[in-house]
């Protein structure tokens, strides 16, 4: 008879102690973006149909805003950054003739990254040949560091407080970096931007533009 009793005692707590070991619900991530986390990122764009073909898009804290600086080689537009319901528009002139359109979320993980995109020219969209949205303490430093195009290798230096693309044939020019990521070439001879990866390619590439092309700096 003290068994069952003790069996009947044990089997509520029993139930109430596996009760207690169920797996928690995980809590639910926030997948919204707000223009402020957008400081710590950059977009790449290749384009097409218009004559520069690679745009990098940064923000930087202004006071209580964040402006958006759109770079293309020769060229760069500043403008106020405004987040409507997770979309990032750019009015490249302030003239509604090319508009950049990015619609950004979170993933499970946090991680920022692009659900569209799209360059609308004169009204008419499907300009964008491709994008992506980068983490700058992500991006492998590009500062003395060797690229190839083929058979043709490039860096950009630092010499006497100045930077200079340098080229293996032995062709330079005075350039400027963009934060960590990118340069400029004073006389727009290039364009160049680091990212994670790029259509095909799996792997950290530099993405140059000169002339209307762009090619692919890879470090192999």
């Amino acid at each position: 008879m003290k068994n069952l009793i003790h069996i009947c005692t044990i089997f509520p707590l029993l139930f109430i102690l596996l009760g207690s070991c169920k797996e928690k619900s995980a809590t639910p991530v926030d997948t919204t973006v707000s223009i402020a986390e957008m400081v710590d990122y950059y977009i790449v764009a290749e384009v097409r149909n218009i004559d520069r073909k690679l745009y990098v898009l940064s923000f930087a804290k202004d006071g209580n805003i964040v402006k958006a600086s759109a770079h293309v080689r020769g060229g760069l537009r500043i403008q106020e950054a405004n987040l409507d319901n997770g979309t990032f528009k750019f009015d490249h002139n302030s003239d509604g003739a090319l508009v950049f359109t990015f619609s950004l979320e979170k993933d499970a993980n946090g991680k920022m990254r692009l659900k569209s995109y799209d360059l609308i020219k004169n009204g008419i969209g499907n300009n964008m040949s491709h994008a992506l949205v980068v983490k700058k303490s992500e991006v492998t430093p590009i500062l003395n560091k060797s690229f190839w195009v083929k058979t043709l290798g490039f860096k950009l230096v630092t010499e006497e407080n100045r930077d200079v693309l340098q080229w293996i044939d032995g062709k330079r020019y005075a350039a400027y970096k963009l934060d960590n990521y990118g340069f400029k070439t004073n006389q727009d001879e290039f364009m160049g931007i680091m990212v994670p990866s790029w259509t095909s390619h799996t792997s950290p590439v530099m993405l140059i533009e000169s002339g209307d092309q762009v090619t692919i700096g890879t470090t192999e």
